[in-house]
């Protein structure tokens, strides 16, 4: 059974746009998923300031890998752009039953785990990556793993 794309082109919530940029099919060979990548650009804008991609799977690597990653170009940090960008790539992982979802960072990416609290991930532990993994290859050894239920309430405030 072939993998069905549904993530609409353009994401919003009037302050972040998210622009598709590329839709990958599985790579069973490389262990990788389906994968949606879109730019991040403020609303209005198609000056990218960052990008996210969603990888759609069930597979157990995402407890290391996570299936969403993503980065905001640092002048445009400490604005919640990539807490936003999340939200809205929550509701392409819904439309596909995907719930819940793992989002991993390094240990010492305080930015990035505030994020993960921000959208109302659940921080379930610091975890090693396997030695077979490919961020153990690119020098990962630990990731902080959260789980995240797309649809929940995101916490506010800091």
């Amino acid at each position: 059974m072939s993998f069905e794309f549904l993530g609409p082109e353009l994401l919003t919530d009037l302050v972040v746009d998210l622009r598709l940029t590329a839709r990958k099919e599985a790579d069973p060979l490389k262990g990788h998923s389906p994968m949606y990548e879109y730019g991040i650009t403020l609303h209005g804008s198609k000056a990218r300031i960052g990008g996210i991609n969603l990888r759609v799977g069930t597979d157990p690597s995402f407890l290391t890998s996570g299936h969403i990653g993503y980065g905001i170009d640092e002048p445009y940090r400490g604005h919640h752009y990539a807490s936003r960008a999340c939200l809205l790539i929550g509701n392409v992982a819904l439309l596909h039953g995907l719930t819940p979802l793992f989002i991993t960072c390094a240990p010492e990416n305080i930015a990035s785990r505030r994020t993960c609290e921000r959208i109302g991930g659940k921080l379930l532990g610091t975890y090693d990556v396997p030695v077979d993994h490919e961020m153990y290859r690119r020098g990962r050894r630990r990731v902080c793993r959260y789980e995240w239920r797309p649809g929940s309430p995101p916490r506010l405030g800091r």
